[in-house]
């Protein structure tokens, strides 16, 4: 219906995120590496449109940034590392222009997470590259899971197994086991929700 839709009206924006996203799921469901990466890109094309047509569409920014994260995913360490600088700017762009939306604060979470654990040879790579590597802290994903877990109590389970995780990085085991017990007591609504509580099982704390 998206699809049909965009055929008439090519750059309404609200159209082109959802194709983005509609995209990306398919991207998810697909096995083949190069059908999945074309997927990728195209639903990529289609957020980056839906941006430039509407600067200030929260939605279209989440999904810029998924997919670019996604996108550079197919390119190696250096092109994840040099793209992380506007996934986080599209996802910062998101929480502004829809702060009600517990999804986009989670996103931001999780790309301040990925930055922290980052190793130190990750890191001594970025440094060679770029003047200012990307820089995050566990307590900011935490601040963001929290803010979105405030905003809408449950409503993720891998937001509380990333809350479950930044604790355990942190060293705060206690609070670490709460929230890895509130993930294992999820109810499982897709079968990312039944890998996210596997997961969580698995998790030594």
């Amino acid at each position: 219906l998206v699809s049909a839709a965009l055929s008439e009206r090519s750059d309404d924006p609200q159209l082109l995120w959802r194709q983005a996203r509609a995209l990306h799921k398919l991207a998810e469901a697909e096995a083949e590496p190069r059908a999945k990466e074309r997927l990728v890109r195209h639903g990529l094309a289609h957020a980056r449109r839906a941006v430039l047509v509407q600067p200030d569409c929260g939605p279209a920014h989440k999904w810029c940034g998924i997919l670019l994260s996604a996108a550079s995913a197919f390119e190696g360490t250096r092109a994840q590392i040099e793209s992380s600088f506007a996934v986080a700017e599209h996802f910062e762009l998101a929480v502004a222009l829809t702060p009600a939306d517990a999804t986009s604060r989670h996103l931001l979470g999780v790309w301040c997470f990925e930055v922290a654990k980052l190793s130190w040879s990750e890191r001594h790579l970025a440094a060679a590259f770029f003047a200012t590597p990307p820089q995050a802290t566990y307590e900011q994903a935490k601040g963001h899971f929290l803010a979105a877990e405030e905003m809408e109590p449950g409503f993720y389970p891998k937001n509380l197994l990333m809350l479950a995780r930044c604790c355990d990085c942190m060293g705060d085991k206690e609070e670490a086991r709460v929230w890895r017990q509130k993930c294992l007591a999820s109810q499982i609504k897709t079968p990312e929700d039944k890998i996210t509580i596997a997961e969580a099982a698995a998790l030594k704390i």
